[in-house]
């Protein structure tokens, strides 16, 4: 691969990332102000990522929340996965369970969608 290819593919990466932080922000900032509607849990787990060695022997991950919701605006349904505009990593699935614990799968869950594109949704607004 030339030098000059490899610039390009990096400038892209670079604003790839730049576009989704952007919207990412956008969400977190309009999210409070969201009308919401009651959707139900589908799915809720906490999921290993970025498995790392601490120098002894002992793997290690950071952990993230993931998960799945329906729910129907305008007669309209989606599917949601995004629990906050930014996810969090944890440092132990304990700390990730627990911020899943006001989401039990089968349940009710308010859900904040954005209505200009109601397929954009979070379970925690800001």
């Amino acid at each position: 691969m030339s030098d000059e290819m490899g610039k390009l593919i990096l400038i892209a990466v670079i604003a790839l990332f730049a576009v989704l932080g952007w919207r990412a922000w956008q969400i977190r900032q309009a999210s409070p102000q969201w009308p919401s509607v009651m959707g139900e849990m589908l799915s809720a787990r906490a999921v290993a990522r970025n498995e790392t060695g601490d120098g002894s022997g002992h793997d290690m991950h950071m952990w993230h929340s993931e998960v799945r919701y329906r729910y129907v605006v305008q007669g309209q349904s989606y599917t949601g996965n995004r629990l906050r505009a930014f996810g969090y990593n944890h440092s132990s699935e304990a700390e990730s369970l627990k911020e899943l614990a006001d989401f039990p799968v089968g349940q009710p869950v308010r859900v904040y969608y954005d209505p200009a594109k109601p397929s954009v949704s979070v379970l925690i607004p800001g």
